[in-house]
């Protein structure tokens, strides 16, 4: 008896391996030849990402289910179901996931008139049925299956450097790659390396700036510390380079919650102001770069010229390097008497006192400028805090009508459930097609807010197992990074994009980047749930 049962032991992990194997396969196919993936430049760019990603992770699904048949695993995986102990054994996230899958399917059924549409997402950005039936196959195959290591995330930064570089020499408008040939002038600076929009561009770059910023934070092996402060360099100059206000609140939420995980530890504390002194160094060389080099860089006309203008930069990041070297060196002088390097939590909640004030500041601006009217106290930043249609390049504009076509133009059953996967633009034709802002007839495929644009094509009940879905996702990930770095950076990274989001869309050329090293963090806390229960 002792054979056989160390017999299907062995087996099982042999299965476990292989399948391990092919997963991360697919895992290097998407963080680091998808990124590079490219047709005709831009002009099928999103078609072409979108392609390669859906055969990617078909072909990876048939694999898996191949290989399960091969070795006897599906069979046995059937003969022994135990159904009720597998649906006991869903957590929050598996179910949530599931459910946004069924809003998908629920909305595209109702969706009567335009359901070839709403399965493809042929009218949007190709977020339709189809692609969120591969993201559920892929969140499962990854989440039951990857073991995730450290060094997917160094091949991601890896690509990340060439993707980043693309970016830089495409803000000093040299076209090294010879994407923008035979575009009109006035769309060139609004695409860039190879991904395509900057709004996307920007996201993926948030991505590779969270996940070395936070590595290059908790690193202990010095040559690997600097290999991530590199890269954190690098990332940092990419992102402002890309012209997009996105980015400010990738930054926001990296270095704003951050110090949340890292105040925790002396070194922890290091690290971030050593990482928010090197931000403020990169804006001051930006700003030289452009008056240095103004007739061969690109410009950057954003919220970059509110920082960049004061005139106590300078002091401001001479200011932080000080600081920083002074913390270094107390800290290091003064170690805690028990070896440890563990902080008081006093400094934890002084920084969620500072989250809140700025919190509160944000609130009353927000209230003073628009409710009580005092939008002339603001000067330069009132573009930026007086909502209107021209806020926030015309998003302003879409978002009311967003919410114009969700209460008066949606019917009861639509609200719940929406009026099609992606289907928004169909939407917009329909009710205001001609009737566009400044007599202009601009045609919006998308809410130009990720949540926002759930809520009108897949209703309140889609939205609702999205944001559970994500902020479970995101709750796990905390919970399980803290001994291990790759979770937390991965963690962050999604932190990133959930906030930007507000702004940002849904779209398959950053987003299955991110889901996946969502995957990555998840498939952790998944096995080291299935190791406690074996």
């Amino acid at each position: 008896m002792s054979k056989r049962i160390k017999k299907r032991r062995e087996a099982g992990s042999t299965f476990e391996d292989n399948a391990a194997l092919i997963m991360g396969i697919f895992t290097l196919i998407v963080l680091c030849i998808f990124p590079l993936v490219y047709h005709r430049y831009y002009f099928d760019i999103l078609e072409t990402k979108y392609q390669f990603y859906c055969a990617a992770a078909i072909g990876t699904s048939v694999v898996m289910l191949l290989y399960g048949i091969i070795s006897g695993r599906l069979k046995s995986f059937f003969s022994d179901l135990r159904l009720k102990e597998r649906i006991r054994g869903l957590c929050i996230t598996d179910w949530a996931m599931i459910a946004f899958w069924l809003c998908n399917v629920i909305s595209w059924l109702l969706c009567s008139d335009w359901r070839w549409e709403a399965f493809w997402g042929t009218s949007g950005r190709y977020n339709g049925v189809f692609l969120m039936t591969v993201y559920l196959a892929v969140y499962f195959l990854m989440t039951r299956f990857f073991r995730f290591k450290q060094w997917y995330l160094d091949a991601f930064l890896a690509v990340g450097i060439l993707v980043c570089l693309f970016g830089i020499t495409d803000y000093f408008q040299m076209d090294i790659l010879g994407f923008k040939e035979g575009m009109v002038p006035e769309q060139r600076g609004i695409y860039t390396s190879t991904l395509g929009n900057i709004n996307t561009y920007t996201v993926y770059v948030g991505a590779v700036l969270a996940v070395s910023a936070l590595l290059f934070m908790l690193e202990k092996n010095w040559k690997r510390m600097l290999w991530y402060y590199g890269n954190m360099v690098l990332a940092s100059f990419a992102l402002i380079m890309g012209t997009s206000d996105n980015a400010y609140l990738t930054l926001a939420a990296l270095f704003g919650l951050a110090p949340l995980y890292l105040f925790r530890t002396k070194t922890g504390v290091r690290r971030y102001l050593i990482s928010a002194a090197t931000f403020f160094t990169v804006i001051q060389c930006i700003d030289w770069i452009n008056s240095a080099f103004a007739d061969s860089v690109v410009g950057i006309d954003s919220a970059f010229n509110l920082v960049a203008n004061l005139s106590v930069l300078p002091l401001l990041v001479i200011g932080l390097w000080g600081i920083a070297g002074l913390v270094a060196a107390w800290t290091i002088k003064k170690p805690n008497p028990d070896g440890t390097d563990t902080m008081g939590r006093w400094l934890f909640y002084a920084w969620i006192g500072v989250i809140a004030a700025v919190g509160a500041a944000v609130v009353f601006v927000f209230y003073d400028a628009n409710v009580a009217g005092n939008a002339e106290r603001y000067g330069a930043i009132s573009s930026y805090v007086v909502f209107n249609d021209s806020w926030g390049t015309e998003r302003g504009y879409v978002w009311r009508r967003s919410m114009e076509l969700f209460l008066d133009k949606l019917t009861p059953l639509q609200k719940l459930f929406g009026y099609g996967p992606d289907t928004f633009m169909l939407l917009m034709q329909y009710y205001y097609d001609g009737k566009m802002m400044d007599g202009r007839t601009v045609i919006y495929d998308s809410a130009h807010n990720e949540y926002l644009h759930y809520l009108v094509t897949l209703g309140i009940a889609g939205l609702t197992a999205y944001v559970i879905y994500l902020g479970s996702a995101i709750v796990r990930l905390c919970k399980g990074m803290k001994d291990r770095p790759e979770v937390a950076a991965a963690a962050f990274a999604v932190i990133a994009y959930a906030v930007q989001a507000v702004v940002n869309i849904n779209i398959p050329i950053a987003t299955p980047i991110i889901f996946q090293l969502l995957y990555m963090g998840l498939s952790s806390a998944a096995n080291e749930k299935n190791a406690d229960e074996n």
